[in-house]
């Protein structure tokens, strides 16, 4: 079976994962983006992105040794952006949670607003006094090209749609604006070694679940967001690799090995020394990008 990258639109063969029985993961044999397809048809409430906020991650964003650990990684990232840019006085936050970044980006004196589909997440922000939409009051709260930044922290890998998500995103962009992303790196090397670790032992030893979820439909490539951008009216511009921050890890594997289940257990003591290792080889499981619009 092939199916349409959702980063460069090139064809693509499966894998052998699947997950929740009926989604198989599939690659691209050009930009080799990984993505999760349906075998079947799709069912009448599977319309709308991917559900996040379980809520025990609501204490997790908001514990403050996570906060310090994303605020230092937001001010390199928007230090970063103005160089290429210049000053961004306006961001926008797509899938901003409970407003971490726009707390963030108003302290710093930018005119920062959020948005979200959940809407327990947006109550949070609102209740912090930020300035929180939901994701269909965007459209008419947010005139096209009125910001100097778009923002997206871990959210384009769950979108169904990329494109179709990218390009609403850019058009609140002015020309020239910035376009931020924070998401899993399918070319982080653990990836590989888990799904070859899973083919060799036939499906008996299965490190994938932390890796490969439902969540996350599109596991992006740089050379698949390059892609993407172009798509959508705009361009890449700088790449970084980051961990993702130690703090939050420890915190979310904390939370889901509470279950019981071995793997998880194994991952969850297994991943401070997976981390330490591919962050002395100065690799990260997470892209960094810097996008610009173009006019």
């Amino acid at each position: 079976m092939s199916v349409s990258c959702p980063a460069c639109g090139g064809s693509s063969s499966v894998e052998g994962l699947i997950v929740e029985e009926v989604y198989r993961l599939s690659r691209c044999g050009s930009c080799k983006t990984e993505f999760f397809v349906r075998e079947g048809e799709q069912s009448a409430t599977e319309g709308r992105e991917s559900a996040y906020w379980e809520d025990y991650k609501f204490d997790v964003y908001a514990d403050s040794a996570v906060l310090r650990e994303f605020e230092g990684r937001y001010e390199k990232v928007l230090q970063l952006a103005e160089t290429v840019v210049g000053p961004i006085k306006s961001v926008l936050d797509i899938g901003c949670g409970i407003g971490n970044f726009v707390a963030f980006a108003s302290s710093r004196g930018i005119r920062a607003v959020g948005s979200d589909v959940d809407l327990t997440a947006v109550e949070a922000g609102r209740a912090r006094g930020l300035e929180i939409l939901t994701d269909v009051d965007v459209e008419d709260r947010i005139a096209d090209g009125s910001m100097d930044a778009v923002t997206m922290w871990d959210v384009i890998e769950h979108l169904l749609d990329p494109y179709e998500g990218l390009t609403a995103a850019v058009r609140k962009v002015r020309p020239g604006g910035a376009l931020l992303f924070e998401t899993p790196d399918a070319a982080f090397p653990v990836r590989r070694a888990v799904l070859g670790i899973r083919s060799l032992s036939r499906g008996k030893l299965d490190f994938t679940d932390p890796f490969y979820y439902l969540e996350h439909r599109t596991y992006f490539t740089e050379a698949g967001m390059r892609a993407l951008l172009e798509r959508c009216g705009a361009e890449l511009v700088s790449v970084q690799r980051m961990q993702s921050p130690r703090q939050k890890m420890a915190r979310l594997f904390a939370a889901e090995g509470s279950n019981g289940a071995t793997m998880k257990r194994v991952l969850a003591k297994a991943w401070p020394v997976l981390e330490s290792a591919t962050r002395a080889a100065h690799m990260g499981n997470k892209l960094i990008v810097i996008g610009r619009r173009l006019s």
